[in-house]
């Protein structure tokens, strides 16, 4: 779409580009008039602040804060195009293309430049003990609108903003459906408005596992219940494994007849810990 001003003495463009990206602006003097200079300002709220002049005897000048980011890329009096190599957010906005004639002065026009970012839209549901969210998100820049097309009655909807850095907005929409049930098998299509433009997610309603507290405590106990058991029964067979070998340890006693053993000159003994014992020393004789 074109702009006259200065009583149709510039034309001009507007610009909607998407952000990060190369963007140009072009201003075009409708008039015979010599031009001398042409200067591109960015308009800002106090007084608009010079970014780069083009005239047959400098070229291009771009102004310190502007370097590395813009250029004049039509070398022309009358006919201007000012790049920006790659778009930020602080490029939004609109700029005058100031031509500075011989004989009447400065003409000047006005191009404007909006930035975008095209939306992500994220469809997922889940489902609760008594009822279905339904969720649908999506990031852009502009603020993306969400609506919704979804069969059935007890549905309500609620709607969060969040406004990010980087200058894109994020949009969530949830649906609570309060029969789950009557949702299974059914499609729900998320439809998102940006710039003109319908995006549109669909997405199918299968039967998932209804989340129930009661079932989940009745679980949870039972799982209690069998690790209290399994640890009493190591306990009582660890129990028993230990007083079988206390008795086995136990200190008995084998004696040998005291007549055997005088008579025959051996000596008496006992067993301790499986382990004989002898109370006297064998004697031998040489």
């Amino acid at each position: 779409m074109f702009f006259y001003d200065s009583m149709i003495k510039v034309v001009t463009q507007n610009e909607k580009k998407p952000l990060n990206t190369p963007a140009s602006l072009r201003c075009s003097l409708q008039n015979s008039e010599e031009v001398l200079i042409v200067t591109w300002q960015k308009i800002k709220a106090v007084s608009p602040e010079n970014m780069v002049t083009f005239s047959k005897n400098h070229g291009v000048v771009v102004q310190p804060a502007y370097k590395d980011k813009i250029n004049i890329t039509q070398l022309e009096l009358k006919n201007s195009t000012i790049t920006f190599w790659n778009t930020t957010l602080e490029d939004e906005g609109c700029y005058k293309c100031l031509f500075n004639t011989f004989g009447s002065g400065k003409i000047s026009g006005t191009a404007c430049l909006s930035l975008s970012v095209q939306p992500t839209v994220f469809l997922h549901y889940k489902f609760f003990e008594d009822h279905l969210n339904i969720t649908c998100s999506a990031n852009a820049r502009p603020a993306p609108v969400i609506s919704w097309k979804v069969s059935g009655s007890g549905i309500e909807n609620s709607t969060e903003v969040l406004f990010h850095p980087n200058g894109t907005t994020s949009v969530t929409s949830v649906l609570q459906v309060k029969d789950p049930k009557r949702q299974v098998g059914k499609e729900v299509v998320c439809q998102v408005l940006h710039l003109g433009n319908v995006t549109s997610v669909t997405q199918t309603v299968h039967k998932g596992f209804w989340f129930s507290v009661p079932l989940l405590l009745s679980i949870v106990s039972l799982v209690i219940l069998l690790v209290l058991i399994s640890i009493l029964l190591y306990w009582k067979r660890r129990r028993n494994q230990d007083r079988v070998l206390s008795d086995s340890a136990k200190d008995y006693f084998l004696e040998l007849p005291t007549s055997l053993g005088e008579s025959h000159g051996l000596p008496t003994s006992h067993w301790v810990r499986n382990v004989l014992i002898f109370a006297n020393e064998i004697c031998t004789e040489p």
